[in-house]
């Protein structure tokens, strides 16, 4: 017998080898691309989007909160009310004999040390302030909240991911999903006889490929690795890839991929993939937070999710809620008397969609720090975290300013190629963090950053640190009187006459006037005085990034900055002559929630004398209480701002920039062509300012600039300084360093005295030389 097989093999070799030879390149078409493929599953996506967010509030004991603010402030951050019990991402609110008690379940979230773990805030108020914070039990002084997030760095196919762990989703999402979709799901090995069967009779009386009879896992492969094409090839294929993925993966690795692959539709714009990113879009919360009437509506979704969209399709969406909601019951998994209220309800849907279109600018701008700082050349698709200082309220407030500004601005004689331009930024002093940022007023249009970017002259704006230099280098005090007259300045042969805004004179006139009234005679007298070499010398410590040419016009602003480096000079002043490092960027995060190393933000360093900044601020109040900024006063900004404007030759440039103690921005309004605007900075820009001020003042207002040690404050008289009556005739107050006090001073009676130092120097003065205290005479 074996010699007949052996004399058949030889007759019939050439066949045999050619059959031999298919079966092998079937195996190796089959199996060999789909085991490499499979090797590289992965239950958590390998892409997914780098996250923007912004600064995080931090709550202290002693804030003037109350507990609906601070509800508020959860509800803004996705979290509801508690029902039954407390739970993550639940807040309950209650009353106690000493006040209101607010009991938050706390989300994971990023901060600058790594990704925080659930913990369940206790927050006790009496009247308007947060009286006491306890965090699981233990009292703190301080706590953090979710930083919210701004926009997603998506790659180019525009698909929002947000991965979630198995074993933290509740269960009732998982059996959700299962009963809809596959409730045999752990009992097959990759495939199931029954619903191919129910498949195949279905598609023979349709007389077409209809129905697939797919397990969940083939679902997946489909979704991971293939087309979504009908055919008997990619079904073959889809088979193979299932079987394989079920003998290497554990079950529950292979739900938590399909969880975190799923396709829900598109929302914003945006391909959502997975329930994560669904359970934000519709629900507004993550996933692991979703109600058993959610969960049931996402699960619904998945075999439609253009038909049956909650948000679009409330009623569809709501009945196949029910379906599932039935099936879960029929299961044994639900007890029916919990599904029996759900059923007919309304589908609450509470997007949680990120407008992509908001902080566009800031967000470029950020990329770009974090190239710098942080080596990251990409962040689309990347799954890192960036914190930024920005405030989101803040920020479509400023935007909301400045579109809503220029707009008015150009009323009826828009320009279609050319529009007018505006930018608005705004920064914490003392920490250089930028609050709001809008480098131009429609990012879809012009992606050209202006605050960054764009160098334009700053006019009067410069005038402050003309003043900076003078008082730094002891030329001038705010009451220093100068001569208001026609002036010929000569260098290199060139004569320049430079004239006042309304080209008239008004005489002698003080420091002080002169900048209120943004004088150009004067200052240009003023400069002269200070010298342009040491003129040059403080601008470049107060922020300005290139030497200042040796011109006299520079004094009038006849120089090109940028928008954040005039806010950098001016952030010097409010912060008391400590410079500030202007960044949007406090911390990166990797996808494992580890801090990237990245290159430190400077500390703040201190140029100008505090003394000296107190001057300069106090003269530029005078600028908003009496001068070209006045205005601020009939908009309703309040007291307690310092700011100078600032209009260009020819009007192509407007601009105001504005300091509290705790706050500096600054608006630049004009055309990127450098077309004359016909508006002056006090008329475009300040009230652009001030919409975007009243949006973020302090409740208990800007408060007051503190004069430091070493501010002399004196009564003089304004006209003749005390020297030519021996009573003073229009008695004002002013400031001056004590090697600057003038001669002499006016008393409370309104006489005219000599001035000889401070109390305590006189008294030392009679002591050295009686042994004894003399008193101040």
């Amino acid at each position: 017998m074996l010699g007949g097989l052996l004399a058949f093999a030889r007759r019939r070799w050439k066949p045999l080898a050619i059959v031999g030879l298919v079966l092998v390149a079937a195996a190796a078409w089959l199996f060999i691309p789909f085991w490499r493929l499979a090797g590289q599953f992965s239950p958590t996506p390998r892409q997914q989007p780098s996250r923007l967010y912004a600064a995080g509030p931090q709550l202290w004991v002693g804030d003037v909160l109350s507990s609906a603010e601070l509800v508020g402030l959860l509800r803004e951050r996705g979290y509801r009310p508690a029902e039954a019990s407390l739970q993550p991402g639940r807040y309950a609110l209650s009353q106690t004999a000493e006040g209101p008690r607010l009991q938050v379940w706390l989300r994971r979230f990023p901060t600058k040390e790594g990704v925080t773990e659930p913990v369940v805030l206790d927050a006790r108020f009496r009247g308007p302030y947060l009286r006491t914070i306890l965090l699981d039990g233990t009292e703190v002084r301080t706590a953090p909240l979710d930083p919210q997030l701004i926009s997603s760095f998506l790659g180019p196919e525009f698909i929002e991911r947000w991965p979630e762990s198995i074993e933290e989703l509740p269960q009732h999402v998982i059996e959700a999903v299962l009963a809809a979709e596959d409730a045999r799901f752990f009992d097959h090995q990759g495939l199931s006889i029954t619903g191919i069967f129910r498949a195949l009779v279905a598609n023979a009386r349709l007389g077409r490929v209809d129905q697939g009879g797919s397990t969940l896992t083939q679902q997946l492969v489909k979704n991971i690795y293939l087309t979504h094409d009908r055919t008997v090839v990619r079904k073959i294929r889809e088979a193979v890839l299932s079987i394989l993925l079920e003998v290497r993966y554990e079950k529950r690795a292979i739900l938590e991929a399909y969880l975190n692959e799923a396709y829900f539709g598109r929302s914003g714009g945006t391909e959502l993939k997975g329930v994560g990113a669904a359970a934000r879009a519709y629900f507004g919360v993550p996933a692991t937070e979703l109600s058993l009437a959610e969960a049931a509506t996402l699960a619904g979704m998945i075999r439609s999710p253009g038909n049956l969209a909650p948000n679009q399709h409330p009623e569809a969406a709501s009945a196949v809620r029910d379906r599932v909601l039935s099936r879960m019951v029929e299961l044994g998994w639900l007890d029916a008397e919990i599904a029996e209220p759900l059923y007919g309800s309304e589908v609450e849907v509470r997007t949680g969609v990120v407008d992509r279109s908001r902080a566009r600018y800031a967000k470029d701008a950020v990329a770009d720090e974090v190239l710098r700082r942080f080596g990251l050349s990409e962040l689309a698709d990347t799954g890192y975290v960036v914190l930024t200082t920005l405030d989101l309220g803040e920020q479509l407030a400023a935007e909301k300013a400045v579109l809503e500004g220029v707009v008015k601005l150009e009323g009826d004689k828009a320009r279609e190629e050319s529009p007018l331009q505006g930018v608005l930024v705004s920064a914490d002093p003392h920490s250089g963090g930028i609050r709001a940022y809008v480098g131009g007023r429609d990012y879809g249009r012009s992606q050209y950053d202006r605050v960054r970017l764009a160098k334009r002259q700053v006019g009067s704006a410069f005038k402050a640190v003309v003043l900076a230099a003078a008082f730094s280098e002891r030329a001038a005090t705010p009451a220093t009187q100068y001569v208001d007259e026609p002036i010929e300045v000569v260098q290199a042969g060139n004569v320049w006459e430079p004239n006042n805004n309304d080209r008239t004179f008004r005489g002698r006139v003080s420091v002080r006037r002169t900048i209120e009234d943004s004088l150009n005679v004067p200052t240009v007298r003023l400069a002269l005085d200070v010298g342009l070499r040491e003129l040059a010398t403080w601008g470049e410590r107060l922020g300005i990034e290139k030497r200042l040419p040796m011109l006299p016009s520079v004094a009038l602003g006849a120089v090109e900055l940028s928008p954040k480096e005039l806010l950098t000079v001016y952030s010097t002043f409010a912060a008391g002559g400590r410079r500030p490092a202007l960044h949007l960027v406090d911390a990166v995060l990797d996808r494992q929630g580890e801090t990237v190393d990245g290159a430190r933000i400077a500390e703040p360093e201190q140029v100008l004398e505090p003394a000296v900044a107190y001057m300069v601020t106090s003269v530029l109040e005078g600028v908003v209480e009496r001068g070209t900024g006045r205005r601020l006063n009939a908009l309703g900004v309040g007291p307690g701002i310092a700011g100078k404007t600032g209009t260009t030759n020819g009007r192509r440039d407007s601009w105001f920039v504005g300091y509290s103690k705790g706050r500096a921005t600054l608006v630049w309004i004009g055309y990127d062509d450098a077309a004359e605007t016909r508006q002056s900075g006090s008329r475009a820009a300040l009230p652009i300012w001030a919409a975007f001020a009243n949006q973020v003042k302090p409740r208990d207002g800007w408060g007051d600039f503190e004069p430091p040690p070493g501010v002399v404050t004196l009564a003089i008289d304004r006209l003749h300084d005390g020297r030519l009556r021996g009573w003073c005739t229009e008695v004002i107050t002013e400031v001056f360093l004590p090697e600057m006090t003038p001669e002499y001073y006016c008393d409370r009676q309104g006489r005219v005295r000599r001035w000889r130092g401070p109390p305590e120097r006189r008294r030392g003065f009679w002591k050295r030389l009686f042994g004894r205290n003399s008193g101040d005479s």
